[in-house]
């Protein structure tokens, strides 16, 4: 089965909880951006949040073309099965609702030229990309409607199918670059809103967790033959679990000082240790099976996204 299933590290929503910037030099920048003035940071951080939208609303429109094209595809080998495409939701793009000056395309003065010229170049792509995707699988969803499958034994279909998997591909090759770079630059800038805020502990704990996670994923990602991974991944599983009890061993934050960040942090920890669970049968199995499969790597991904949402309530 093909599939356009998306690996990368997911973006998240970053805390505007403005604070003075004292500057000082922090050794675990990355980038010019975490000696930026308040001004800039807030500009970034304000993009960031604009990406992130564009990049979950995109998304989940995609997420929902592959469940159908996995039908569709599956029907094309036997069309003349009553239920073939029976089941077929039509798929759509929920707006987002930007109240931001900002837009995808169009990035702060607050980013060097290079970084500005990179969001542009690569957001305008992918763009472009979904808009042949959704005008693709118009023309699949006619084809179907039409049962014109019948004229061609399925051939159109297939062609069409084959080609939003490729369209998808692309877009998420853009999607990973647009990512990788917001993370990093979303990272530095608040270091700069953190440097005095009580929580910053706790936050940068939490974030430290997620990049664990995301590695975790990305190698587990990397070669569907387990036993060629097996003793990277049983490493980096000790490493992901020592992390996790080191930071369950916080304490709770003050819920008299911060109502409602006590629980939003044992919430965290619950979906961290839900995605070492999994891992840890995936693991088990794999060992005895020798492989991996799509569902493995999907259900690490959906348990990261959990971690993510649980992440955005706490700095939120």
């Amino acid at each position: 089965m093909k599939t356009i299933l998306k690996l990368t590290v997911l973006a998240l929503t970053l805390s505007f909880t403005a604070c003075k910037n004292e500057k000082k030099k922090d050794d675990n920048a990355k980038t010019a951006y975490a000696e930026a003035d308040e001004k800039d940071v807030n500009a970034i951080i304000e993009y960031n949040n604009v990406l992130v939208s564009f990049t979950d609303k995109n998304n989940d429109y995609i997420k929902r073309i592959e469940s159908n094209l996995i039908k569709i595809e599956k029907g094309l080998q036997n069309p003349n099965d009553h239920f073939a495409f029976i089941g077929l939701i039509q798929p759509f793009s929920i707006p987002t609702i930007n109240r931001s000056k900002l837009k995808p395309d169009t990035p702060p003065s607050a980013l060097n030229k290079d970084d500005q010229n990179f969001f542009k170049e690569n957001v305008t792509a992918m763009t472009g990309l979904l808009d042949k995707i959704k005008e693709t699988y118009k023309s699949l969803d006619e084809y179907i409607k039409a049962e014109d499958w019948k004229d061609d034994k399925g051939t159109k279909g297939k062609a069409l199918v084959d080609s939003i998997y490729g369209m998808g591909k692309k877009y998420y090759n853009h999607d990973e670059l647009v990512l990788a770079k917001l993370n990093l630059i979303g990272d530095d800038a608040e270091r700069v809103i953190l440097k005095t805020h009580p929580l910053k502990d706790y936050i940068f704990a939490l974030k430290d967790d997620r990049s664990a996670t995301a590695a975790f994923t990305k190698l587990m990602a990397s070669n569907k033959n387990y036993k060629s991974i097996e003793t990277k991944a049983k490493a980096a599983y000790q490493a992901l679990e020592n992390q996790y009890h080191k930071h369950t061993a916080m304490a709770i934050p003050d819920a008299t000082k911060y109502p409602g960040k006590d629980g939003y942090f044992r919430n965290f920890n619950e979906r961290f240790n839900d995605y070492l669970i999994a891992a840890r049968k995936m693991m088990r199995d794999a060992s005895a099976s020798g492989r991996l499969t799509d569902y493995n790597i999907e259900e690490l991904v959906r348990l990261q996204d959990s971690m993510r949402s649980a992440y955005n309530n706490f700095v939120d």
